[in-house]
């Protein structure tokens, strides 16, 4: 049901907080009230910023300046600090599905279900079998802290939703789709830090968070142009104007490129899942946009039949005088999540989910009706006081002066046990705060390894026909399809088989030593998964496989202040095989190392990858240990046949393409006997020639600094 009051949308990104405040219209529009832009000083992810002091800042310049009392509140989060997930449920009783989602929720949400807000939403086209369910949710604790910024302005917020989500409902609103229409429209919200990526249906909805965003535009001319990144921001806004355009353009170009494959590989999976439905357009939104080329670029190389078009404005919107002001038309662009959020508020979305917590949500809805409460509650106390004013006058004059002594004593006594009790709760809630702090301390960084591992993964060179792929089968016929782009020895993978780490107190004087197991010596190769966590008290978990895939161990000894990783890399490589290792050592220098050193260094990981090692050799962090060609896997312990061929070992560290401090030796044959084949276990290829890698690097837990030292060979 619509509702009455004015509403506030409000969205804190990492560039602005971005508010607008509607209210119903005639003829199924909404008024624009008011509006807020307000820029933060410094990016919210910049290294010398401080994001709770930034947007403290923000809300209390919008509290101060806009008129809100009264009026309901809804507030965005980003997505990704969210869970969401669309899945199909089979047919059944309508009754059956809170039953049901519960249920697929607590299979589907990567968290403990009593750490986090979940709601969801249900999906269903009239006339139709088909029920599809969004689920939401995010940790406690992350939501938590968005109240907390607006509480300490006194704006109690009535309903939490996800950007993703915001985007869906404004876009449904503003462009319903024909009834029973399967076409669907694609929104690409660029912001400052991350991509939304929204499919809009009739009456479904599929999104994807992809990691890029303005920030990397930024980046890309801070590592360019060597400026500082206020001074790269302030290049990138004005490019366009610039006398430099030309060289700003080509610096952002492997981002653009990014962008777009990035864009591409979502379109391409929802397409493969939805194929009775018809991309027709893509509307961009958010700040990035206003960079020239990069609506056209995305136009270019989409693969969909419709236009890429800018939001230009709102459909669905009153014009006024305030809906026409220069400073909301200018910026309409960045206005689509807050333009969604206060529609919710409305009663005018297609998504209704909250994650507000329960217990907020019923204090929110009594606030909202406490006006109602104090009248109905004032004219019960006046009608029942009048019939007994007059008894209770007449009582009064007959008070003695010993019953108002026996009065005041007891109000003492009164005051006196209250204070009591108000101590004893005082020291109780301390207590209890104590034992709140350490089950928290138990949970930090309790994600750090996962995340490592992750990060080695992400690194890895793609082959993009791959990425579309989803069984064995699927990619063999990929490869029998291109034979020649798509040979073994020509498609640059990095196939990872180990991951060790290990922890240390003290990172720096950490010495580099051999973290292989044993398990991995003896494997022969390809190991077929599974994975252990190796500590002081021995393995405690074993996966399915021959070895271990993945192990850490960690030291508590070393002392100092600079905690960290030492992790160690092993697997193989299917480039080039056969010819000279320079081929194989270019691949790790200018491809894997580099993009390990950027995604080493982004901000909010927990730690960063510094570029040197002071106990290395050449004080190099990324250190090449092996380097074997042909693949040749050591035999096993069971009497497994041992195969020839020839290797090289390099001890020092790879730079640019070239080895520094290491020499190569080389191995014998295997005594003339012919070797057997080595069948990858997922293309069914001879990998015999493929390279065996192995390679470590330290990481170090806390932000990255501003300025890092750089090793003599950078």
């Amino acid at each position: 049901m619509p509702a009455a009051n004015a509403v506030w949308g409000i969205e804190i990104g990492h560039a602005a907080l971005k508010a607008m405040k509607l209210r119903n219209a005639e003829g199924g529009q909404v008024e624009l009230l008011a509006f807020d832009l307000i820029e933060h000083p410094k990016i919210l992810s910049q290294p010398d910023a401080n994001p709770d002091e930034l947007i403290r800042a923000a809300l209390e310049k919008f509290a101060s300046r806009n008129e809100w009392r009264g009026d309901q509140i809804v507030i965005g989060v980003p997505g990704q600090q969210t869970f969401s997930r669309f899945t199909k449920l089979p047919p059944v009783d309508e009754k059956k599905i809170p039953d049901i989602v519960r249920f697929e929720a607590g299979q589907q949400i990567p968290f403990d279900m009593d750490d986090v807000v979940w709601d969801y939403e249900v999906f269903r086209a009239p006339e139709s079998p088909d029920v599809e369910v969004g689920i939401f949710a995010m940790r406690k604790d992350l939501v938590r802290k968005q109240i907390e910024y607006f509480n300490a302005h006194g704006m109690q917020p009535a309903i939490i939703q996800t950007i993703p989500s915001a985007l869906y409902n404004f876009y449904s609103f503003d462009a319903p789709r024909p009834e029973g229409s399967k076409s669907a429209a694609i929104l690409v919200d660029v912001g400052a830090a991350k991509t939304d990526l929204i499919v809009v249906e009739e009456h479904s909805c599929w999104s994807r968070n992809i990691p890029l965003g303005g920030n990397n535009f930024t980046e890309a001319l801070v590592r360019a142009f060597k400026l500082s990144p206020a001074k790269a921001e302030s290049l990138k806004r004005g490019a366009a104007s610039s006398k430099y355009a030309r060289q700003v353009f080509q610096a952002m170009r492997p981002v653009f490129a990014e962008l777009v494959a990035e864009i591409q590989r979502s379109i391409g999976f929802y397409s493969s899942t939805h194929r009775d439905v018809e991309l027709t357009n893509v509307v961009a939104c958010g700040s990035a946009f206003r960079l020239p080329g990069l609506q056209k670029y995305l136009e270019n190389n989409l693969t969909i039949q419709g236009s890429v078009t800018r939001l230009e404005k709102f459909s669905r919107l009153l014009a006024t005088e305030t809906a026409n002001a220069p400073i909301f038309t200018e910026n309409v662009i960045t206005f689509g999540p807050a333009y969604g959020l206060a529609l919710q508020g409305l009663g005018l979305a297609r998504i209704t989910a909250s994650l507000l917590p329960a217990d907020l949500a019923r204090v929110a809805m009594w606030k909202r009706k406490q006006p109602l409460f104090i009248a109905t509650a004032a004219t019960l106390l006046v009608g029942a006081v009048l019939p007994w004013s007059r008894n209770f006058i007449d009582q009064q004059a007959l008070a003695s002066g010993a019953d108002q002594s026996r009065q005041a004593s007891a109000v003492v006594n009164s005051a006196r046990d209250l204070e009591r009790r108000f101590q004893a709760a005082q020291t109780d809630t301390s207590s209890k705060k104590a034992n709140i702090d350490k089950v928290f301390e138990i949970q930090k960084n309790k994600d750090l390894l996962p995340r490592i591992f992750a990060l080695v993964y992400e690194a890895t060179p793609r082959v993009p026909e791959f990425e579309r792929a989803t069984s064995p089968e699927e990619i063999r016929k990929i490869i029998a399809a291109n034979p020649g782009r798509l040979a073994r020895a020509a498609r640059k993978q990095l196939i990872i088989e180990s991951i060790n780490v290990k922890f240390s107190k003290n990172i720096d004087a950490q010495e580099r030593e051999r973290l292989q197991t044993a398990a991995f010596a003896a494997a022969g190769g390809f190991l077929d998964g599974g994975a252990s966590v190796v500590d002081d008290a021995g393995p405690r978990f074993r996966g399915h496989g021959g070895g271990d895939a993945v192990s850490a161990s960690f030291d508590g000894g070393g002392g100092g202040e600079a905690p960290g990783f030492l992790v160690q890399v092993s697997g193989r490589m299917t480039y080039a095989g056969g010819e000279p290792v320079t081929r194989a050592i270019a691949l790790f220098a200018n491809e894997y190392y580099a993009n390990l050193r950027q995604l080493g260094r982004r901000p909010g990981q927990g730690f960063y990858i510094p570029e040197v090692d002071e106990r290395a050799p050449y004080k190099m962090n990324l250190t090449t240990e092996d380097i074997l060609s042909p693949y040749a896997p050591p035999a096993a312990a069971a009497g497994r046949p041992s195969f020839g061929g020839t290797g090289a070992r390099f001890g020092g560290d790879m730079v640019g393409g070239d080895v520094v401090g290491g020499t190569p030796s080389f191995g014998g044959g295997g005594g003339g006997q012919e070797r057997d084949p080595f069948i990858d276990p997922v293309t069914g290829e001879d990998a015999r020639n493929d390279w065996r890698f192995t390679f470590s690097f330290k990481i170090k837990l806390g932000d990255m600094p501003a300025e890092q030292p750089r090793s003599p060979q950078q």
